[in-house]
């Protein structure tokens, strides 16, 4: 049986509320939050954790996540499996220990890792995995050279765990049917070119043909999920849409009348500024060509204006971070402040909670304080509805993190914790 907690005088972040509000005492039943109060709670057997002076606040969600990577590179096939699986549970762990209670992983992560997490072999968020990623032959996951055809085993394949590469309809069915039958939680197609690794060709303005998102769709939605798809160009995401995807990633050179498609559609809208920042960062060490340098800091800038649009035509903004590799994790936080200048602190870290809680038919359940939702808590020093940036240097604000009412990490002032 798991212990009980209850937090004591805290002062709390609620989804409606632009404001901290005071003197609240939480009760923790197993891995749910049972009681929500300002009035006295007896603790019976719980163990009474002192919040006073301290921020009380859901759990984050990064809602687009690479946990398989072990360089910047995905082109990883070659790698050792338990080299990719040792370097997944370094990212996992340190994804809860910066206080990301719950991660959506965008392509690579599968069953493997999930079961190990479930079983307690490693710790970390919440996983919602996409399995290997679609791409078509020649997009924007199909990572071979042009005199590559195989991959060492001799199979067709992009040369990465992150991917499968499936063309037309029937191929793409079986392709995300065999996904959802390994689990995946979601799909994850590309759907047009990128902006680091461009192809030997031209980046396509789009991947996939209608009917084949449309049939990639059907099969998410036969089993009670969505589609979230990598596209950057205005016309893939219109493609998207047109097909039912449900979660546009980056779409950094779409236009305001796309934007406003997304928002006639119901659709998210996920920019992922921090993974951009940090490949301009590391350009000198990784040795990326200038072109590219250059092509990012224009991608950057254009994802700003188009964030600005989704502000105006109340577009649901989710937060993820897109980042590939345990050094490149390090700057999970970071995404926070790539937005100080684009949003409030309210509308980030509602992001970060409600908003992708409700793109991962999770509302109610992840990213708030409530009666019957899971107990994925934090206690932060500061008021991130002040402030976002109380949550860029985690090892100095970031005191508890509670997962499924487990807790993983305690540094409240004499371990915050005395039995009543």
């Amino acid at each position: 049986m798991m212990p009980s907690y209850l937090f004591k005088d805290a002062s709390v972040v609620f989804d409606s509320r632009t404001e901290l509000q005071t003197s609240f005492n939480i009760m923790v039943k197993d891995d749910r939050i049972t009681v929500v109060t300002q009035d006295p709670i007896e603790a019976g057997d719980a163990t009474v954790i002192d919040v006073a002076g301290k921020t009380l606040m859901p759990g984050l969600i990064d809602a687009h996540a690479h946990i398989t990577g072990l360089s910047l590179s995905p082109k990883n096939l070659t790698y050792p499996a338990a080299d990719i699986v040792v370097a997944a549970a370094s990212y996992l762990r340190n994804c809860l220990m910066v206080g990301f209670t719950t991660i959506r992983e965008a392509g690579g992560a599968d069953y493997t890792i999930a079961h190990l997490l479930k079983n307690g072999t490693i710790i970390g968020p919440r996983l919602f995995y996409s399995g290997r990623a679609l791409t078509q032959t020649g997009g924007g996951a199909d990572f071979r050279t042009p005199i590559e055809l195989t991959d060492p085993c001799g199979h067709v394949s992009p040369l990465s765990v992150m991917s499968v590469i499936a063309d037309g309809t029937d191929k793409v069915r079986e392709a995300a049917r065999e996904e959802l039958r390994k689990g995946a939680t979601q799909i994850k197609v590309f759907a047009s070119g990128g902006v680091v690794f461009p192809a030997e060709g031209h980046p396509t303005r789009y991947e996939f043909s209608l009917a084949e998102l449309v049939a990639i769709v059907e099969e998410a939605t036969a089993r009670g999920t969505y589609v979230m798809a990598h596209v950057y160009t205005d016309e893939g995401v219109r493609r998207c849409l047109d097909a039912g995807v449900r979660s546009i990633e980056h779409g950094n050179f779409m236009s305001r009348e796309t934007m406003a498609r997304i928002a006639d559609a119901g659709a998210f809208y996920d920019p992922t500024f921090i993974s951009l920042a940090q490949r301009v960062e590391t350009a000198g060490e990784t040795n990326l060509p200038i072109e590219i340098v250059e092509n990012l800091r224009r991608t950057i800038d254009r994802g700003k204006e188009v964030y600005t649009w989704a502000k105006e035509l109340c577009v649901p903004i989710a937060l993820g971070t897109d980042l590939w590799g345990p050094d490149a994790q390090k700057s999970q936080p970071r995404e926070f402040e790539q937005r100080v200048d684009l949003d409030s602190p309210r509308n980030i870290l509602h992001s970060a909670t409600v908003v992708n809680a409700e793109l991962m038919m999770q509302s109610g359940m992840l990213g708030t304080i409530a009666p019957g939702a899971y107990a994925d808590l934090l206690v932060v020093d500061g008021d991130p509805l002040s402030d976002i940036r109380v949550l860029v240097k985690p090892e100095q604000t970031l005191k508890l993190v509670m997962k499924g009412g487990v807790i993983y990490k305690n540094e409240i002032a004499n371990r915050g914790l005395a039995t009543s």
